[in-house]
């Protein structure tokens, strides 16, 4: 009887630690673990083609794609065996890759490397060969990469091309010991990283890097573990419960932002709507947000054939974000793999406070790359161009209802259908949507 009774207090002691922990905000420390995506132009990274006919690596409309923080604006990789050099500022120490599509047949060999030799050369040293592509489609290497590089160089291998979404890169940067600042004085962004950068969607302030920290979830997990779905991670993910009354989720970002869009991933089978309430005031950590008879900033609907949406809507200011999930039928979760909230920072004027001075100051290594020739000499190599193609942001309604007043609206989705070359980017006669 009393090892029972004893049982029954350490249970309910057991519990009270739990919930005492979920009533506070991880420190960084705490979320050392969750590490900074490199691959990111507001990282200073860059993606540049081979092209095989003129031996000198070009500008890539893929680099608007794949290294902004949007998990909805993608790029297909050119069919056939293609070599694309992922240009770091400075050397890194690399542990794993994966990349973000929608599932395509074919193959990835990455290659590290000192400098950006052309593709076969001696310089460069095999990581991962002859990698199915479906392997590392929201999915780490099976095995750590730990080397030293700041060049990747990406060998694909395709048959038929489907868009690609993000790259991600991970090193020992810690995702939370970073943040988004002002720069001191604002730059030529296309002068340091070429013509294609998706300025509106470079920094997503809900993102860990950004500080922002998911404060509640009905998940029954730590809350450390709630972070999953802003840490820049496709494997990861946080499940949220059905609710109705109260919030399912609640996302604070580091400040008040005029947010204007926000993009997001899930599991593909889900079938259901997520409601989005933009706040004006965040809730004390821990504390869900009641939103019984309110109507939401906007809805995104997921009917198990799109695992991304997004959507656009007028400039709200928000310091925080709370979702409600409604499953089509059931009692099945939500599993958040991706969150992304977009407000007016541009790579001119921000940077975040642990990337590499190049972006911000402008180097030689942004406009010229150097390639060898079969001689093994050294030739100068500069990027191509490009053409500077001007486009909106996205194709879907303006949503200009603030939390609690208005019509219930929906949002954009399932899918985002880009614009154009630039921002964002699609295929010249065949809009790339998210499916």
């Amino acid at each position: 009887m009393k090892t029972k009774n004893l049982a029954s207090i350490l249970t309910i002691a057991c519990s009270a630690v739990v919930i005492a922990a979920n009533q506070e905000t991880p420190t960084a420390t705490q979320l050392a673990a969750f590490p900074k995506n490199l691959a990111r132009q507001h990282y200073a990274a860059n993606l540049f083609l081979y092209d095989a006919t003129s031996q000198r690596y070009v500008a890539t409309e893929a680099a608007a794609a794949w290294l902004d923080d949007d998990v909805t604006t993608g790029w297909p990789a050119l069919a056939g065996k293609q070599h694309y050099l992922l240009n770091l500022a400075e050397s890194q120490l690399i542990t794993n890759f994966s990349l973000s599509g929608k599932a395509s047949e074919g193959t990835v060999t990455i290659y590290a490397g000192q400098q950006a030799a052309a593709p076969g050369d001696k310089s460069w040293q095999p990581i991962a060969k002859d990698v199915a592509i479906a392997s590392i489609n929201q999915k780490k290497l099976g095995q750590a990469l730990n080397v030293e590089s700041k060049y990747i160089l990406i060998e694909t291998n395709i048959t038929n091309p489907s868009p690609i979404y993000s790259l991600y890169l991970y090193g020992s940067k810690s995702a939370s010991t970073e943040a988004i600042v002002h720069r001191a004085q604002t730059v030529d962004v296309r002068s340091t990283i070429g013509e294609f950068v998706n300025n509106q969607t470079a920094f997503s302030v809900s993102s860990l890097y950004a500080n922002g920290r998911v404060t509640y979830a009905n998940a029954k997990v730590g809350n450390t573990a709630w972070q999953r779905a802003i840490d820049d991670n496709p494997e990861t993910f946080l499940s949220v419960a059905p609710s109705t009354s109260e919030s399912g989720m609640v996302v604070k970002f580091d400040s008040a932002h005029p947010v204007s869009r926000l993009s997001i991933l899930v599991d593909q089978n889900a079938r259901g709507k997520a409601d989005v309430f933009l706040l004006a005031q965040a809730p004390a950590a821990g504390q869900p947000v009641s939103i019984e008879g309110l109507n939401p900033s906007m809805t995104l609907t997921f009917d198990g054939t799109s695992a991304r949406s997004s959507a656009d809507f007028a400039e709200t200011n928000a310091t925080a974000m709370a979702i409600r999930w409604r499953p089509e039928s059931g009692e099945a979760s939500l599993n958040i793999r991706e969150l992304n909230t977009f407000s007016d920072l541009s790579l001119a004027d921000y940077e975040v406070s642990g990337a590499p001075a190049p972006i911000a100051q402008g180097t030689e290594d942004a406009k010229i790359v150097m390639a060898k020739n079969d001689e093994g000499k050294e030739v100068k190599s500069p990027i191509g161009e490009g053409k500077d193609v001007k486009a909106p942001i996205g194709e879907g309604k303006d949503i200009k209802e603030p939390i609690g007043e208005g019509p219930d609206p929906v949002a954009s989705g399932p899918g985002f259908k880009p614009g154009g070359l630039g921002f964002p980017p699609r295929t010249p006669g065949n809009p790339v949507s998210a499916p």
